[in-house]
């Protein structure tokens, strides 16, 4: 029964339990943002692309907050810090080429 057990621990790698302090921080981190969002959209600025531009960002931070407490992505390799970064690069570049596009029209 041992030997079964020590063959299960070597193939799974050790689980991660997150403190009630941490998941309370992260939902405060999500409650604030939403917040701002809200504000943003609700301020009367008529900034156009600026308050789009700003409620993208924001929802960018909020994934990436959900990625990595909620789906423990910061205990997995650096191969998924670097394909997020890659992907969050590339959103940033699409964002700005959007942005741009929309402005010299």
């Amino acid at each position: 029964m041992k030997n079964k057990e020590n063959i299960t621990s070597e193939n799974h790698e050790q689980e991660h339990v997150s403190s009630y302090s941490e998941l309370f921080g992260t939902w405060a981190a999500l409650i604030i943002l939403t917040g701002m969002t809200v504000f943003i959209s609700i301020s009367g600025a008529n900034l156009r692309t600026l308050t789009i531009a700003t409620a993208l960002l924001i929802a960018s931070v909020k994934a990436l907050v959900v990625g990595f407490y909620f789906m423990h992505l910061k205990f997995e390799t650096r191969l998924y810090r670097i394909m997020i970064i890659i992907v969050m690069a590339l959103f940033t570049f699409f964002l700005i080429m959007v942005i741009l596009d929309y402005l010299t029209r």
